[in-house]
């Protein structure tokens, strides 16, 4: 899923309304967000801001700009309810 396919699925929210991971279909749990990252921050990669064009892929698959959205702490049970919802 790419940032803008995110957003717009988004879009149609509550923008004040609270964003949770659910985990593991089998046995889902309900954690909070801690943060956002990308992944050239973690790595220490320097990225170049100005350029248009999206980074080149390393050999392994990954990119610089790619967005990891953090695990904060886990809430509650999940529901598998939630997978077939979102047309999984």
């Amino acid at each position: 899923m790419t940032v803008s396919e995110l957003m717009n699925l988004l879009e149609d929210c509550d923008p004040d309304a609270e964003v949770l991971i659910m985990n593991q279909p089998s046995y889902p749990f309900e954690n909070s967000i801690m943060g956002v990252t990308v992944r050239s921050e973690i790595s220490g990669d320097d990225e170049d801001d100005d350029d248009d064009e999206a980074p080149p892929s390393r050999d392994d698959g990954t990119r610089p700009n790619d967005v990891f959205i953090l695990e904060g702490q886990q809430l509650r049970y999940g529901s598998r309810d939630a997978w077939a919802a979102a047309g999984r």
